[in-house]
């Protein structure tokens, strides 16, 4: 039988190829096929939570630039008050607590010994001031909003890193200060003569 019908299209074969099949057989054909769905994207949690860190940031740093250019009528000294410290440890976890009152502690030395170093230069005080009054302005709104919020814990940790990075400005700008004093301190040419003979 396999014969037969193997003879029958090879006699007839130029009959079979002189027809073409029409478009509409094609797009039916591709119509009946299951469409080709989209693969979604997996999404972990972590790169959520880093992208809400980046939000928090942003947003944290939009926030400071209002409150420093906008609103220029509320600066504040520059310092870290009794009062300051003692609501930011009202509102922190033990252990935040503690870490907070170490640099808060680390930022009121500092504060001094950049006082007592720049009394003879209350320009360049002024400016340093200027400096960790950006700083203290965005711990405010941080502390502000971490009052209102229930969920405040990534806010006091953002609070700790402000006042981390305060108390890095403040020694950096002891350090700045020691090196102007050193370049203005006149060295003494006669204790060199002496050393030397």
């Amino acid at each position: 039988m396999s014969n037969n019908l193997e003879q029958f299209i090879r006699e007839n074969r130029s009959e079979f190829n002189d027809e073409r099949p029409s478009r509409n057989v094609w797009d039916e054909i591709e119509a009946a096929l299951p469409k080709a769905q989209p693969k979604a994207k997996v999404v972990s949690l972590g790169n959520v939570y880093k992208l809400m860190a980046a939000a928090a940031v942003v947003c944290i740093l939009l926030t400071s630039a209002y409150f420093i250019y906008m609103r220029k009528d509320n600066v504040q000294t520059g310092t870290i008050t009794q009062e300051t410290k003692q609501d930011a440890i009202k509102l922190a976890s033990p252990a935040d607590a503690s870490q907070m009152n170490q640099v808060f502690n680390a930022i009121q030395t500092r504060q001094q010994e950049l006082k007592e170093a720049t009394a003879g230069n209350p320009e360049l005080y002024s400016k340093f001031l200027d400096d960790l009054k950006v700083l203290d302005s965005t711990y405010t709104m941080l502390q502000k909003q971490a009052a209102q919020t229930p969920n405040r814990d990534v806010i006091i940790k953002a609070m700790i890193q402000n006042l981390q990075l305060q108390a890095e400005l403040l020694y950096r700008q002891l350090m700045i200060t020691n090196e102007i004093k050193k370049e203005n301190t006149p060295v003494n040419t006669s204790n060199n003569a002496e050393l030397k003979g």
